[in-house]
């Protein structure tokens, strides 16, 4: 049975932090949202709405797994900034990486201080860098907040997709990405609405949420032995375990990135497409 894929928007409300790794003391951020952030922070949540229970948490899982990337635009009623490689380089839209962080990137510095000296104690400066939820040098077109577009497939059974879209209601407020103790991450869901399979074709996926062949990639795709046109191949954390005080690695993947362009057959989950 076809599943039913409803598009969310979300308007962003602060700061936002996606670990993408770190150079020296700078932490770097994505420039979007990689599926499997959306997945947990909705997860997280409506494992609450549910009870709190271990068990609620694992069914919560299981049904936000198909689940895309999500992409900037600058209205809610316009389309997303999808991911291309142009002449090597990445774009969201006509917008290159770099103009993106120029307008819409900045610098958060912290560090500890040591009380006997009153000053910063050595090496514990960190740079957090994050996505501003509107432009900082007043780009023409965006002038209001970012919104945030992705996909979601929603369960065939009447009970449960009734819970599930109850909860997905205007008003949403979900925490997602790191550093959420600097007040980072705070996005709002304004808009649900269920897709037409030509807007689901528009994002690559078939109403199997399997991946449209030879088209630029809008989410992830688990790399297998093959050739792939253009673009870049990523080692990725899908989960990792953060009730621990070091968090623990749970899945990790080599993944040709959103943007690249292949002919690589998958299931949407999480962001990514796995091969089958």
């Amino acid at each position: 049975m076809s599943k039913k894929w409803y598009k969310l928007i979300f308007k962003q409300m602060e700061p936002i932090h996606i670990g993408a790794g770190n150079y020296g003391v700078l932490s770097e951020t994505r420039i979007f949202i990689p599926g499997w952030t959306m997945w947990g922070a909705l997860a997280k949540r409506y494992g609450g709405y549910l009870g709190g229970t271990e068990e609620d948490f694992n069914v919560s899982k299981e049904l936000f797994k198909n689940i895309s990337c999500f992409f900037p635009s600058f209205k809610e009623n316009e389309d997303p900034l999808f991911p291309t490689y142009v002449d090597g380089l990445f774009y969201l839209g006509s917008i290159s990486e770099k103009d993106f962080r120029v307008e819409f990137t900045d610098t958060y510095i912290s560090t500890a201080i040591s009380p006997a000296m009153q000053a910063a104690k050595r090496e514990s400066l960190h740079e957090i860098e994050v996505i501003l939820p509107i432009s900082k040098t007043g780009m023409k077109e965006s002038n209001n907040s970012l919104y945030w577009s992705g996909l979601l497939s929603v369960s065939d059974d009447e009970s449960v997709a009734d819970s599930v879209l109850h909860f997905l209601k205007e008003g949403l407020e979900l925490t997602l990405g790191g550093e959420s103790r600097y007040g980072f991450g705070r996005i709002k869901l304004i808009r649900k609405c269920e897709i037409t399979k030509e807007e689901l074709e528009f994002w690559g996926l078939d109403e199997e949420g399997k991946s449209i062949a030879n088209v630029y990639l809008k989410n992830y795709s688990e790399y297998c032995n093959g050739i792939f046109g253009m673009g870049k191949i990523e080692h990725i954390i899908v989960e990792a375990d953060f009730s621990i005080a070091t968090p623990k690695i749970k899945e990790s993947k080599i993944c040709l990135v959103p943007g690249s362009k292949a002919n690589l057959p998958g299931v949407l989950e999480r962001g990514v497409y796995i091969q089958t």
